[in-house]
């Protein structure tokens, strides 16, 4: 039986925690370990303006174990995130206004989509310090959504339409790039403000 690391802490989403980004390296040096949903996909390279198709190429792994595709932030060689930089000492994500929604969830990890609860990684520096923060519940609701969504539709792609899976995830790429570009809110950088951080 898997047992959950004693480094996690259980919170639900109705609690709060004591949280202040220090701005260290833990979450973005010590990876790469960041997967995107399809959506993460299609906003960061609209945000860096670029297709779909450059970004993945340039600043992602993708992963096919059997059936199922994984998209991970590339690394720089030692585990620091691709979009990772330094400004006078602390660490500056490059693509922060449109970065993924797990790094907009940090300390925080979601569980699974359909839990009712969250996990806090408690050595994460800023934990217990500054003031008290609530989750933010809107932020988990879309991207327990978005993951949903990206998992379900790569697959039944796959499983019901006999795509092959990285043939999936283009067609669901390509079919999200559409919709961005005819000014879908969700690909926008300031619907990810409304929905709140760490």
């Amino acid at each position: 039986m898997f047992r959950e690391s004693s480094r996690y802490k259980k919170i639900n989403l109705n609690d709060s925690f004591k949280f202040k980004c220090i701005r260290c390296d833990l979450c973005c040096g010590t990876g790469p370990n960041v997967t995107l949903t399809v959506f993460d996909i299609v906003r960061i390279a609209e945000y860096l303006n670029v297709h779909w198709r450059t970004f993945l190429y340039e600043y992602t792994k993708v992963l096919v174990g059997d059936m199922m595709v994984f998209v991970a932030l590339r690394d720089k060689g030692k585990g620091e995130c691709v979009f990772m930089e330094y400004e006078n000492g602390l660490t500056k994500c490059r693509i922060y206004p449109a970065r993924p929604m797990r790094c907009r969830l940090y300390p925080l990890y979601l569980v699974s989509p359909s839990a009712n609860y969250l996990h806090l990684d408690t050595e994460c520096p800023g934990v217990g310090k500054g003031r008290e923060v609530k989750v933010p519940k809107k932020l988990v609701e879309r991207y327990s959504f978005e993951v949903k969504y990206h998992y379900k539709e790569i697959m039944r792609l796959v499983l019901d339409e006999g795509m092959r899976p990285l043939e999936a995830l283009e067609a669901v790429l390509e079919r999200l790039w559409e919709e961005a570009e005819k000014g879908a809110e969700w690909a926008k950088t300031e619907f990810l403000e409304k929905l709140g951080s760490t």
